[in-house]
């Protein structure tokens, strides 16, 4: 007799895996293996508020190269961070660098610096009842910034700077808006306390991630990539 609990946990199944056995080979993440780990603070607009909560909040994050291509060669940039909710409990965000044209900006793409970078979701959001929109960060001091890919010339550039970056939300018919601000460092030994950012499991119950059918596959993925990365009995890599 077939077991059809089983049928309808195929798909889960084969997502998992594949992303389990890629991330035991490469004996890191699939995507973003190697990154700087970051911590600071987000400070939302009165219009975000009622979400993050008012004031400073905590932030741990991070930066990395997609691929993990070597030294400056260009790659898809990621900007991951974790901010305490309203609730003081975590939200996560994952994004990746976008193009800057009407359209390019909803397209993930490589890019040849950290200072020309621009980071979007892949995915839009829905805060409560309003229209879905993505959400992007744009840095505010890119004259600063190396003009290569290198993390470790993001990395020599946190000796004795900051990272910040303007957080907006920009949808479909509607004017793009300012979330707030997001300022990071390099963490401090012992400040930082996870070994992943999952956007799927970690967020309010009011925003929702849209569509549902691809927040499917993501958090198999992310599953997948976890357990691959501890099943060998190794640390988790940053």
């Amino acid at each position: 007799m077939i077991d059809m609990h089983r049928v309808a946990e195929l798909p889960n199944t084969v997502v998992r895996t594949t992303f389990q056995t890629g991330a035991r080979l490469r004996h890191a993440r699939v995507f973003h293996p190697r990154g700087v780990r970051l911590a600071g603070r987000f400070r939302a607009t009165s219009a975000y508020e009622p979400w993050f909560g008012p004031g400073d909040r905590a932030v741990i994050a991070r930066q990395s190269k997609g691929i993990g291509s070597p030294g400056g060669v260009p790659d898809v940039l990621g900007l991951a961070f974790r901010v305490l909710d309203r609730n003081e409990r975590p939200w996560d965000f994952a994004l990746a660098t976008t193009g800057r044209s009407a359209v390019g900006r909803f397209v993930i793409t490589p890019a040849r610096a950290w200072a020309t970078a621009r980071f979007g979701t892949l995915l839009p959001y829905r805060f409560a009842d309003a229209s879905p929109v993505w959400l992007f960060a744009e840095p505010l001091d890119t004259d600063d910034l190396p003009n290569t890919a290198s993390l470790r010339a993001l990395d020599d550039h946190l000796d004795d700077r900051v990272l910040r970056f303007s957080i907006t939300a920009d949808g479909i018919g509607r004017p793009a808006e300012t979330v707030g601000e997001l300022d990071l460092r390099r963490a401090e030994p012992g400040e930082y306390r996870t070994d992943f950012f999952d956007p799927i499991l970690n967020h309010p119950a009011d925003v929702t991630l849209m569509p549902r059918v691809v927040n499917w596959l993501r958090e198999n993925a992310y599953t997948g990539s976890r357990r691959g990365r501890t099943d060998d009995g190794a640390q988790p890599a940053i």
